[in-house]
């Protein structure tokens, strides 16, 4: 239980750190070229796993894994990167209250999902809370006092991509042999080689050339941290899934980092909020933290983790092979 807090706490600076770092390279500092921010990310990440493996610290990655299964996995690593450079236009647009209020939705994509593949049908009172997401997400536009039409746009395409990943990877879960952390690698790999051309056809690194924080410290301070940051959010994520949490414990953890977040923002950045526009925000974290299917699927741009369904099988087959030995004493009196 006390590693389970630990884990849990870490994973909330993580994800606080994280989303600070990110959005004061993309608003305070205004960096808004996410093909070199993200790629910059993804090649920190590709060469941290690259570090821990030749450490120990990780298993050997992609050593006897079957080409096949990277080829499989590659819609997996489109929607990935469809997700991080979505997110990073919306964050550089949008405050992060609302930037993560509105990444709940992604919640109601999976038990969506949950219920129209695997004909999984949710309770009453989580269909209520769905439902308060949706109302509460609408609402959260509509009272913006600050709409920024650009922000939520991308802010829509971010909630589909990160929902399409979460989909894909529990759709594919049983057919590819590839690890969590595998996943991941290939992951960052494939974002650096799309994102590093991109960055040239976008006209991202012409538009670079003239940032004016090009050469202050404080900009390659961010840009490392939120690299570093991002890696250790990744792992802290995939720690947690295999771990065996409770699937309701894993979303309220994920709701209350999103909240702590929201409001220790309020601190740090400039943001004008209404009255009805922070009570909506309030209301669409409380309905996330309290919805108790919203873990069914996994989510995350932060990579689930393909060992969880090995996990339950074990526990299923000890529980088979506890029940024969139980019967085979009773028949042996």
């Amino acid at each position: 239980m006390r590693s389970s807090l630990q884990q849990a706490a870490v994973y909330c600076l993580l994800f606080v750190a994280t989303h600070f770092v990110n959005k004061y390279v993309l608003s305070v500092l205004k960096f808004q070229f996410p093909t070199i921010f993200q790629g910059w990310q993804t090649l920190v990440g590709f060469l941290m796993l690259s570090l821990l493996v030749s450490t120990r610290h990780l298993p050997t990655l992609l050593d006897n894994t079957n080409r096949y299964d990277v080829a499989n996995w590659l819609p997996g690593m489109m929607f990935f990167v469809c997700s991080i450079y979505s997110g990073s236009k919306a964050l550089a647009s949008l405050t992060i209250p609302v930037f993560l209020s509105l990444h709940n939705l992604v919640t109601v994509i999976l038990c969506t999902a949950q219920l129209a593949i695997y004909r999984q049908l949710t309770s009453i009172y989580s269909y209520t809370m769905l439902m308060m997401l949706v109302v509460s997400s609408i609402l959260i536009g509509a009272t913006d006092p600050y709409y920024h039409m650009d922000g939520y746009f991308w802010t829509c395409l971010h909630i589909l991509s990160t929902g399409a990943y979460g989909i894909f990877t529990k759709i594919s879960r049983g057919r590819l042999k590839l690890s969590a952390h595998e996943k991941m690698y290939c992951n960052y790999l494939y974002s650096v080689i799309i994102l590093a051309p991109s960055s040239y056809f976008l006209g991202d690194a012409v538009q670079a050339g003239r940032y004016p924080y090009l050469y202050f410290s404080k900009f390659y301070v961010g840009c490392i941290m939120s690299g570093v940051f991002g890696v250790f959010l990744a792992l802290s994520n995939i720690k947690l899934i295999e771990s065996n949490m409770d699937k309701a414990d894993m979303a309220k953890i994920s709701g209350i980092s999103k909240l702590v977040t929201s409001v220790t923002s309020l601190l740090f950045f400039r943001s004008t909020f209404t009255a009805s526009h922070l009570l909506w925000i309030c209301v669409n974290h409380l309905a996330a933290i309290v919805c108790e299917d919203s873990s069914n699927i996994e989510e995350v741009p932060v990579l689930p983790s393909a060992t969880v369904s090995n996990s339950s099988d074990k526990q299923h087959l000890t529980q088979q092979n506890s029940m024969t030995r139980e019967y085979i004493k009773v028949t042996v009196q």
